[in-house]
């Protein structure tokens, strides 16, 4: 009973002593990317992509209880969140419209799609949720402003579930936001 004792003692110890290697993601496109040349829109651009700033910071964020949020010490984005956010959306939208958007202030299109991500995190249910805004403008003038929001069970327990939902729901946001856009060019 003693060894057991001292033998459980050092096993604790030892792994005490042992720091948790972080596990980075990146927020990626499952769409297959070909090398092609651009043919960017001439009817749109891609404007601002904001994240809350909540959001905003290298750890992954989880609701824990009564709306409290925490950010993951060793489960990190390997990039800022708003350019993960930003490339997924952007490659995503332009995959599904067949429109190339570029940054704005490289095309001066006449309307520019304007993203603003409210909420993104895990809830305490056990699911990924994502609120977020978009718009259409045309110089200072408003064409259009939508709302999404959406919630998706995580399939198992962990981080990289919750990155894969994440994932499919920012999934979901473009192809929302590309029918929006194929909407307004055929109007």
């Amino acid at each position: 009973m003693k060894y057991t004792y001292l033998l459980l003692l050092a096993l604790l110890a030892g792994c005490a002593g042992q720091p948790t290697e972080p596990n980075s993601y990146l927020l990626r496109s499952s769409h297959q990317l070909t090398t092609r040349a651009l043919e960017p829109s001439k009817e749109f651009s891609m404007g601002t992509v904001e994240v809350a700033s909540y959001i905003d910071q290298p750890g992954l964020v989880l609701e824990t209880k009564n709306g409290d949020m925490h950010a993951a010490r060793n489960n990190l984005w390997a990039e800022p969140i708003y350019e993960g956010v930003r490339n997924l959306l952007v490659t995503n939208i332009s995959q599904l419209s067949n429109m190339d958007l570029l940054p704005h202030k490289l095309t001066k299109t006449p309307i520019v799609l304007d993203i603003y991500i409210d909420q993104l995190h895990g809830t305490r249910e056990g699911s990924a949720k994502l609120v977020a805004l978009w718009w259409l403008r045309s110089g200072d003038q408003l064409v259009s402003a939508h709302q999404f929001s959406e919630e998706k069970p995580l399939t198992s327990a962990g981080y990289p579930a919750l990155v894969q939902a994440e994932e499919a729901l920012l999934e979901d946001l473009a192809r929302a936001i590309a029918n929006t856009l194929v909407m307004s060019k055929e109007s």
